[in-house]
């Protein structure tokens, strides 16, 4: 196993080599220029203020994806389908399942986006994070899949490169490591026949301060440090259920949109008649 982890590594490292000398960074689509640093325009990582938010939206991933693979194969501290030794995901399980969310830039790009602030500071927005307060929060969020770079978007890109960092660089933890954080800190359930229903919070926030410590000493994040602070400045946690759903709607809109552009096209052309019938 210990081979494996280091072909792993081996592979990332050369891949981060070719990806410094073959690209070339590109400003962000959907801002404009006078609203992002030279950093966040610029830089192939995620930029210094951002890292530290960065960090605890990809720990917060991590453990909702771990839940995921430990409900599906019926393992998990708390399941009733397994004696004790064997509620544990197998190696290959929990380091596939860490290997899929990092990977998956699509996700990425979909659930973050970059809110600037009335304080002139941007900041990364999504899932695991708190969201700004209307009294800070100065126009839209701009969606991470909007911004353009080899594959995927750019941002999207730079979410995926500190995962895998975090995954495979093995400075604060290594997997295995990880998802004994993961095993041990897993929340009650909120009744013993519903285990999908098991509230992913403390063991989120456990595990990200194992994860994250070392980077947010280093890059302190702009967001408040207490849940005073936070209650008492209107910062929120982010509604991903929220937000998919009208993901889900917008997509219906854009389908009907298209399906009634799509018959105005064909009754000009002569293609179909009122009724909707073809001709």
């Amino acid at each position: 196993m210990d081979s494996t982890k280091d072909e792993r590594r081996e592979k990332k490292k050369e891949a981060e080599e070719e990806e410094a000398t073959t690209t070339t960074a590109k400003p962000a689509a959907g801002f404009s220029s006078g609203l992002l640093s030279e950093e966040e325009q610029q830089s192939l990582q995620v930029p210094s203020h951002m890292r530290c938010d960065a960090c605890r939206a990809i720990s917060h991933r991590l453990v909702k994806e771990t839940r995921k693979e430990e409900r599906k194969h019926r393992k998990g501290k708390f399941s009733s389908s397994f004696n004790k030794k064997n509620k544990r995901l197998r190696t290959d399980q929990y380091e596939e399942s860490f290997e899929r969310t990092c990977k998956d830039e699509e996700y990425w790009g979909e659930y973050y986006g970059v809110a600037h602030g009335k304080d002139g500071h941007n900041y990364l927005n999504g899932p695991g994070l708190t969201e700004l307060p209307k009294t800070l929060h100065k126009g839209k969020t701009m969606a991470l899949e909007t911004t353009t770079h080899r594959r995927g978007g750019f941002w999207s890109h730079r979410l995926r490169e500190l995962c895998e960092q975090m995954v495979y660089g093995g400075e604060v933890l290594d997997e295995e490591e990880m998802y004994a954080i993961l095993f041990e800190n897993t929340p009650e359930p909120t009744s013993p026949t519903k285990e999908e229903e098991i509230i992913i919070n403390t063991d989120t926030m456990v595990f990200r301060d194992a994860m994250c410590e070392k980077t947010c000493k280093k890059f302190p994040s702009r967001r408040p440090s207490t849940k005073k602070e936070e209650d008492e400045g209107g910062w929120e946690p982010f509604d991903e259920d929220a937000f998919t759903q009208r993901k889900i709607e917008q997509k219906k809109k854009d389908e009907a949109y298209m399906r009634a552009h799509k018959m105005v096209e064909d009754l000009k052309m002569g293609r179909m008649d009122l009724s909707g019938g073809e001709l």
